[in-house]
């Protein structure tokens, strides 16, 4: 049995009824599962992502992260963004300034020079909470880096 190239799938689509669609879609998702069986969830915390959902919170503040060119962030911003995503994605409850500044790096961003003036702007407004070095992620912060990444995903949008 001859398997049909990804093009002659993507050509016929548009022929199938809608049951055909549904069946279709069914046996992808059953493919997906296949191969991802041995995956652990918490592999890849970034690439968990719900069915029927788009992408969480903390995926967003990542994709804008590593957006270099497309987002002009201030440090504070940044600092903001990757705290989140350590709060989040890896289920951190208090994480150091050296945690989010090598999430910053591996986001394709320079490192932070005085990463402690970008987080001491952030402790001061109570957008992070710090304990002994550690620092954590307040509901305030929670929600002012919702909102920023609402402001930076309309900004984007009124561009394109």
């Amino acid at each position: 049995m001859k398997i049909p190239t990804l093009d002659e799938i993507a050509l016929a689509i548009p022929r199938l009824d809608l049951p055909q669609l549904r069946s279709l879609r069914m046996a992808v998702d059953v493919a997906i599962q296949f191969h991802t069986q041995g995956t652990l969830s918490s592999d890849r915390p970034e690439l968990v992502v719900s069915d029927d959902e788009g992408l969480a919170l903390h995926d967003e503040a990542r994709l804008i992260l590593e957006q270099v060119e497309r987002n002009e962030l201030t440090l504070a911003d940044q600092a903001l963004l990757a705290a989140l995503f350590l709060s989040d994605a890896y289920q951190h409850d208090s994480f150091s300034s050296r945690a989010i500044n090598d999430f910053i790096e591996e986001c394709g961003r320079p490192r932070i020079a005085n990463i402690t003036s970008a987080i001491s702007g952030l402790t001061s407004r109570s957008f992070l909470h710090v304990d002994d070095k550690a620092l954590s992620l307040s509901k305030e912060g929670r929600a002012k880096a919702r909102s920023l990444i609402g402001m930076l995903k309309r900004r984007s949008a009124a561009a394109a």
